[in-house]
C-alpha cells in the first residue's frame, strides 16, 4: 500500500508565475527533506491551469512524521507566511489517500485523472476491474493507480489514475486500447458499481 498526499492550488489571475514559483520551491524542499514529491499542472478538464503537488510515502506512519517536521521547517514557515501576506491561488489539501491498486509511476509524465463515485463497499470489486484493466494493457507503455481517500472532502471517490509517456502516447493507447471492445467491457461493468464525476489531465513539470 502507498499512501498519497495531495495539494491543489488554483491560481489568482494574474498570479499564476507566482503560485507556480512557490509550489517549486516547496516541492524542492520536500525533496530536499526525502519526501518523493512531484510537480504537475492540470492541463485538460475543469482543473485547467491548477497545480497539483503530490507526494508519495509507505505508509501512514511515514507521511504523518514528514508532515510534522515540515510544518517546522523554516524555509516552509516563511513560504506560508508569504501565503497570508500575499495570496497567489486558493488551495485545496492536503488530502490523503491510499492505494487500493497499483503503485504511482516517477518514470511517466502524463497523467488520466478519472473520479469515480463509488461506495466502500464496491472497493474489492473495483479492485478486480482494475486489474482487468491492467491486463488489457500490460504490453503498453502506461500504470494505473487505484487510490481511496482517507482524508478528502469526497470520501465515496475513487481516482483512477492512467500513466502515459507523452501526449502523443496517451492518444495512441486511448485509441487502440482505451476504445477496443474489451476495454469497454470493462466499462460497462464500472457503471453498474460506480459513476464516472470527472476526468482531468496532468502534466508533470
Amino acid at each position: 500500500m502507498a499512501i498519497i498526499s495531495r495539494r491543489i492550488l488554483k491560481p489568482i489571475l494574474g498570479k499564476s508565475k507566482t503560485a507556480l514559483e512557490r509550489s517549486t520551491k516547496y516541492k524542492d524542499i520536500m525533496v530536499s527533506n526525502g519526501v518523493k514529491a512531484r510537480l504537475g499542472m492540470f492541463v485538460g478538464g475543469e482543473l485547467n491551469g491548477a497545480i497539483q503537488l503530490t507526494a508519495a510515502y509507505t505508509d501512514m506512519t511515514s507521511a504523518t512524521k514528514s508532515f510534522a517536521s515540515l510544518s517546522k521547517n523554516k524555509e516552509i514557515t516563511e513560504l506560508m507566511s508569504k501565503r497570508d501576506d500575499d495570496p497567489s491561488g486558493h488551495l485545496i489539501g492536503p488530502e490523503v489517500y491510499r492505494s487500493v491498486y497499483g503503485q504511482p509511476s516517477p518514470e511517466h509524465n502524463i497523467l488520466l485523472i478519472r473520479e469515480y463515485e463509488v461506495d466502500r463497499k464496491y472497493v474489492p470489486q473495483s479492485v478486480e476491474l482494475l486489474a482487468e484493466v491492467e491486463a488489457i494493457g500490460k504490453d503498453e507503455d502506461t500504470k494505473i493507480l487505484g487510490l481511496y481517500p482517507i482524508i478528502a472532502d469526497k470520501m465515496d471517490t475513487l481516482f483512477v489514475i492512467y500513466y502515459y509517456s507523452s501526449f502523443e502516447s496517451m492518444g495512441d493507447i486511448i485509441d487502440r486500447v482505451g476504445m477496443s471492445e474489451a476495454f469497454q467491457n470493462v466499462v460497462n461493468k464500472a457503471n453498474e458499481i460506480g459513476k464516472l464525476k470527472a476526468s482531468n489531465v496532468v502534466r508533470m513539470i
